[in-house]
This record gives C-alpha cells, structure tokens and sequence, in this order.
C-alpha cells in the first residue's frame, strides 16, 4: 500500500504563523521536490468507500524500505503492568542525555513498524537525546482509549525510570506525529490534571489532528483545500476517526481542542504544513494555547504536505526543522 509509504519519515516538522488565524503559508505552489516524490512512489487516493473495503492488514502493516542503523544502539524492552513495547534509541552512547518520548502516526491503526525506526535513531542522533518510541495499541483491535492509556501509561514510566537507561528525567521532551500529535496533546492536559505536568518541559506535535469532529473536517478551510491530492486527504481522516474512536469525537481525549482551559500546560512546538488537512488544527491550537499564557513555537512550511513527508535529508526546509525544535528544547531545558 504505497500510499501510506513514506510515514517512515514522520519525524519530521514546522510552519511559522504570522497572523494567528491565517489559513495558508504560501502561494499554494507545491514544492517541484514532493510533487516528484508523490509520482515516485506512485501515490493515488483512495475515497472513504475504498478504505473500508481495504483489508486493514494492507492498512496496518505497509512493506516499508528498511534502512541499516548500528543494532548495539537500541533496545527493545516492555514497560508496565501492560507490557508496553518501548524502544529505546542511543546512538551516542552516553548517559545524562535529554529523554525524547515519541508516539509515532499511522492514523491510530499502524502499529511501529520496522521501516519507522532508522529515522527514530536518526531522531536521536540530531537532537542529542535518549529517544523512547512507544508501541501504544492500535485500532481496530484496541480502539479508543487503549492508545491513551498506553501513551500516558508509557510516559509516567519513562518520567520515573528514564535514568535507568541513561536518561536525564529532568529533561523530558513529548514528541509526536500526526496521530501521535494528537496523543501528546492530550498526555500533556491529562498530565495537567493530575498535577505532574512540569515533568514534560516541551510537547512537539507534527501534522496535529486537534478536532477529530465531523464539523470541524467539514468546515475547516485546510480539509476542504487539501482533501485530496496531497497524501493525507480528509477521508484518511474520516477513515482514522470512525476505526480508532466511533462516536467518540466529542470527547476531548479524542478532540484535545475541547478542553477549555489550557493554562498551565507545557511549552509547545506545533509544525503545520501547507497542503495538509490538518494545516488549520495546528494553527488553532497554537492561537488558543498562546491566548492561556503557555509559550509555542510554531512554524508552517509552504509548498510541502502532512508532517513534511517526502523531504529529504539536508533539504532547507528539513534543517529549519532542525534548528526550530533544537532552539524550542534549549529554552525549555533550561529553566
């Protein structure tokens, strides 16, 4: 199933905003270099109707390129009373580093695959931390709350025993793509509520899906600009919501933008792309967090599609990626 191919790159980000509610950044020229990458990898959309008729192991399990990082640089282990599958990247071989939490994407279906984990070691590699990427359960076999409970679970571990593994507790970055946007956004408000917030110093979401409401895929500009063409389209979107939490939209661990009062929580980074549907969550968030009083850094990259997929290392756009989340957990660490 090629067109889910490239969520191997998910860890990647960023648009800046310069009017709060400005629905674009850019000149709705899409960037020649994805264009080429979309043909490559012979992208198609599929509507809504093909997606359910689609057997979801294709959706599931995509054969994904594998590429080669030193073995003796992760490990593989399981946390809680759930055994929980965690992998925990360290290719600097050092201890006191700064602990990355990732939740990867794959539209609450897709487990972490195989193809996936080069770019996690690379993660690991570019911002000089420790990296544990969650294995959260995945729909339809575990749908809403299981990928909550499991992410929340994971980073209640992580923040108590992250030392044990060369981890610095005191330095805990949340990062997440598309779905696994979603997920930190709401393991940063349910941290809050609990009152143990301030052990995540910065929350990084990718391609954020903030309303996963029918309305909001209806009305919002981005959805209607981007539905189809561009990777992620408004029915994947339909499609992820009706197999991860049918009839639970409503609820703001599902919806995070319900929550009303968002003061208090982390600083956050929220990366937004041009032809993405979800272009226009991320903006909203950004604009609501910043109105309670917390510190966002957020970029949006013109020409490009969901999480930045498809950009190449090295790319402008790639070290503007770099040097924004970079610069966002320098801040954060510090205080």
């Amino acid at each position: 199933m090629k067109k889910i191919v490239l969520f191997a790159f998910l860890g990647l980000f960023l648009f800046s905003q310069q009017g709060l509610f400005a629905q674009s950044c850019g000149s709705r020229q899409l960037d020649p270099n994805i264009a080429a990458f979309l043909k490559m990898i012979g992208y198609k959309d599929r509507t809504l109707e093909e997606l359910r008729s689609t057997p979801i192991e294709q959706i599931k399990y995509v054969d994904l390129p594998l590429r080669p990082y030193p073995k003796e640089d992760v490990q593989r282990i399981k946390i809680t009373a759930d055994s929980i599958p965690v992998l925990v990247f360290n290719p600097l071989q050092k201890k006191n580093l700064p602990i990355i939490i990732n939740y990867h994407g794959g539209g609450f279906i897709m487990p972490l695959l195989p193809g996936w984990e080069y770019s996690l070691w690379q993660e690991a590699k570019t911002f000089g931390a420790i990296v544990f990427a969650v294995d959260y359960r995945v729909a339809p076999e575990h749908r809403f709350p299981a990928a909550v409970n499991d992410s929340y679970n994971a980073f209640k571990w992580i923040a108590q025993h992250g030392s044990k593994w060369g981890g610095d507790t005191s330095r805990i970055a949340l990062l997440g793509n598309s779905a696994g946007a979603n997920l930190v956004a709401v393991i940063a408000q349910k941290a809050k509520k609990e009152g143990i917030s301030h052990k995540i110093k910065v929350h990084i979401m990718n391609g954020l899906p903030i309303d996963l409401r029918p309305k909001n895929m209806e009305t919002s500009v981005s959805y209607q600009q981007n539905a189809k063409g561009y990777f992620q389209t408004k029915d994947d979107c339909y499609f992820a919501l009706e197999t991860y939490a049918p009839g639970q939209y409503n609820n703001p661990e599902v919806s995070p933008i319900l929550t009303k009062n968002l003061k208090g929580l982390p600083p956050a980074v929220i990366i937004n792309a041009e032809f993405d549907p979800l272009r226009d969550d991320g903006i909203l968030y950004a604009a609501k967090l910043r109105k309670a009083g917390v510190k966002v850094w957020d970029k949006c990259f013109a020409g490009q599609i969901h999480c930045l997929i498809g950009l190449q290392p090295g790319a402008p756009a790639m070290k503007d990626y770099e040097n924004l989340i970079k610069t966002a957990m320098n801040e954060a660490f510090s205080k």
